[in-house]
């Protein structure tokens, strides 16, 4: 279905001012050249676009990387959770953990120009969205539930999808190019970066990027310290070509935080580093109903430090502690495309490999030297002993248009799942001759000697129907399952404990919606419900002193609502989204789970110019696990105030203030503050004002 949108912008609070003209047409480029994607299209811009874009799937919204309005150097994840339905929590001013429809962590599936990266920190904190680099893509997709098989196994929360598509540049022109910078007030620190793009003839081009962001400790409402700094830097260049029906693309890209400060842990990150390789392309195709196949191949590595001494001051009598660890992932991807007729379908293969280490050292002040070196003879914990959890997919999905007003999306999809440790049985030197087998023999009558094998298989099944060409409802029932994680399954020290027998999470999920777009009006509606099997609950009840593992039964469920109006200049939009999680085997809430909340808009702009005002709201949260929760949350309101100006038809300029009332609130999923005993949880900045530049050459 292909309906006009003259208003595309305002289902989320990233759409908050202009951007260029040019910035514009870039975006409706890049949805032309994709037509199967689909997705709730949001153009990072208020003013109007008359253009045709794909309607196909009410769960999705599309974002292009530039003109965000958000405060220089945020967290991808910061930036994300305008989308309604998604948010994030908070440890520092890194790293904050993305949450979609009350689920987070490996429920859901990051993908960055088609490969996968996994944190190196036990403690999360290097989330696969803190070392993705948003310049360097073209479109972000943020699908919410399970709305396709062909994004890797599990996912069953939702999927953000970071695309490339290869530089479109004028026959006449060899270079273009991108540059951003901005600055801010408490704390927000300073953002520079770009792109180049060159086409070097023949097909052939080569495309590069650079990022830099630091950010500073900030103040919350009531003038307390939050300690948030970080410095940032992440670097990247494409080899590729494109012709005759072919692409191909070599990507390195590069990514290192450095000195990142987390009042909500324990320890501090001086280092988190990550590579990533990538052989990813396509060929068109002409054989039968065979009409194309693309494919890629990744390899990942992340190398983690967290320590408690470097970075913040040890109190007399603490013990010194620091944790190296890693993260290597492989995979790769081979998909054919088909046609029969009225029908598009994809078949597939997939397969990713993560291997993750962690190792604890310890030792009284005066032997930081030597755990700064890995002496073995500190070592204390091995948190992750060398696990392996490898996935094989298969999967076919197709869609098929029964009518001009009836389209129907079937998927299925097949995983094999192998997971070992192969260090379960090694003792580090400081825990009494005691192995990672003796704590799961301790608490579950296990070990993990032997390999754990599933055989998993998901689907989905979807129906949109057009009541009118501005109406659309659509219906969805679909089956996905999540394996467990390292942590999850293989965490090896004393009061922190994996499960090397955890069943995977089998998802069964409904959706339901009504999407409503009249021109000047729109109105998107959905309701969602979830009935897990097997959901993996983080236990902190069961054993005293100890975080163990099971599998409970537990429904998620939900409604999301967006809509938004424009005329003469003038633009209206918000959203609303509200989670509710149960533990149905014991009969009481699921933890983290976000309370009512969202947004409402208004802005006016002619000429170029923009300015408006942004109210967020969320309502208390008092559903809470007792013992997992950092406590029950009350609601808050706070007032942005935004603008843009085009200095030029490719330069456009961005100043706001965030919090303009100065108030002191938290985001319920946000963890406990353990560095300031004042306050329960980490606070979000007070009142925080910025500028930012981007220009396009």
């Amino acid at each position: 279905m292909f309906t006009t949108f003259p208003m595309r912008l305002g289902a989320v609070a990233v759409v908050l001012c202009s951007v260029s003209t040019l910035a514009q047409a870039q975006a409706q480029a890049t949805l032309a050249t994709d037509p199967a994607t689909d997705g709730e299209t949001i153009l990072l811009t208020p003013i109007v676009v008359d253009a045709d874009v794909p309607q196909h799937g009410p769960m999705s919204t599309i974002l292009t990387a530039t003109g965000q309005s958000s405060s220089p150097a945020s967290d991808a994840a910061e930036v994300l959770r305008a989308v309604p339905g998604v948010t994030s929590g908070r440890m520092g001013g890194h790293g904050l953990e993305l949450v979609i429809r009350g689920q987070q962590q490996n429920q859901l599936n990051i993908i960055d120009a088609g490969s996968f990266t996994y944190g190196a920190c036990p403690n999360r904190m290097d989330p696969p969205t803190s070392t993705a680099s948003l310049n360097r893509a073209d479109t972000i997709i943020v699908e919410k539930g399970y709305a396709s098989v062909t994004h890797g196994p599990g996912g069953s929360g939702g999927a953000v999808i970071l695309e490339r598509e290869a530089p479109q540049l004028d026959a006449d022109k060899r270079t273009e190019g991108t540059f951003a910078a901005g600055t801010g007030t408490n704390g927000t620190g300073t953002e520079f970066g770009g792109t180049l793009s060159v086409d070097l003839g023949r097909g052939f081009y080569i495309e590069g990027g650079l990022e830099r962001k630091s950010g500073d400790n900030y103040t919350d409402g009531s003038g307390r310290t939050v300690r948030s700094a970080f410095e940032q830097t992440n670097a990247g260049i494409t080899l590729g070509y494109v012709g005759n029906g072919v692409d191909l693309a070599f990507d390195v890209d590069y990514a290192l935080a450095e000195d990142v400060l987390f009042p909500g842990a324990g320890m501090d990150s001086p280092l988190d580093e990550n590579f990533v390789y990538r052989l990813r392309g396509g060929v068109d195709v002409t054989a039968g109903a065979l009409t194309r196949i693309e494919g890629n191949l990744y390899y990942s590595t992340v190398d983690h430090v967290m320590d408690n001494y470097s970075l913040r001051v040890l109190q007399p009598g603490t013990m010194a502690m620091r944790t190296p660890s890693t993260s290597d992932t492989i995979g790769g991807k081979l998909e054919a495309h088909l046609s029969f007729g009225a029908t598009e379908a994809k078949l597939g293969v997939d397969y990713q490999s993560n291997t993750r280490f962690a190792a604890m050292y310890a030792g009284m002040p005066g032997m930081i030297p030597r755990l700064d070196a890995a002496d073995p003879s500190r070592g204390r914990f091995l948190m992750w002993p060398d696990v392996t959890i490898a996935q094989t997919g298969v999967y076919f999905e197709s869609q098929t248009d029964l009518s001009d007003r009836v389209r129907l999306k079937l998927g299925a999809r097949y995983d094999h799942v192998r997971a070992k440790a192969g260090a379960a049985n090694v003792s580090p030197a400081l825990d009494g001759g005691r192995t990672p087998n003796t704590y799961y023999l301790r608490e579950y009558g296990t070990t993990f000697n032997s390999a754990r094998t599933e055989d998993n298989v998901g689907g989905l099944i979807r129906l949109e129907y057009d009541l009118t060409p501005d109406m659309m409802v659509f219906g969805g029932l679909s089956r996905s399952v999540r394996t467990a994680d390292a942590t999850e399954r293989a965490m090896g020290r004393a009061n922190w404990v994996g499960n090397p027998d955890i069943k995977p999470e089998k998802h069964h999920q409904l959706d339901l919606g009504l999407q409503i777009d009249k021109g000047q009006w729109y109105l998107n509606a959905s309701a969602y419900s979830d009935w897990v099997d097997d959901y993996i609950l983080r236990d902190q009840f069961s054993v005293a002193n100890v975080i163990t593992y099971r599998n409970i039964s537990a429904r998620l469920s939900g409604v999301e609502l967006s809509a938004g109006w424009e005329r003469n200049g003038w633009e209206i939009w918000g959203d609303a989204a509200y989670t509710r999680g149960h533990n149905e085997t014991l009969n009481a809430p699921l933890a983290q789970i976000p309370p009512l909340q969202g947004q409402v808009s208004v802005a006016y702009g002619q000429d170029g110019w923009r300015a408006g005002a942004r109210l967020n709201w969320a309502d208390d949260q008092d559903r809470i696990d007792l013992f997992r929760d950092p406590r029950a949350t009350n609601g808050y309101t706070t007032l942005d105030l935004f603008g843009s100006y085009e200095v030029h038809d490719s330069t456009v300029l961005m100043a706001g203030m965030n919090n303009v009332t100065d108030e002191t609130y938290a985001n319920h999923l946000s963890r406990s503050n353990l560095f300031d005993p004042a306050v329960s949880q980490v606070n979000e900045p007070g009142r925080t004002f910025y500028v930012k530049l981007e220009s396009k050459f």
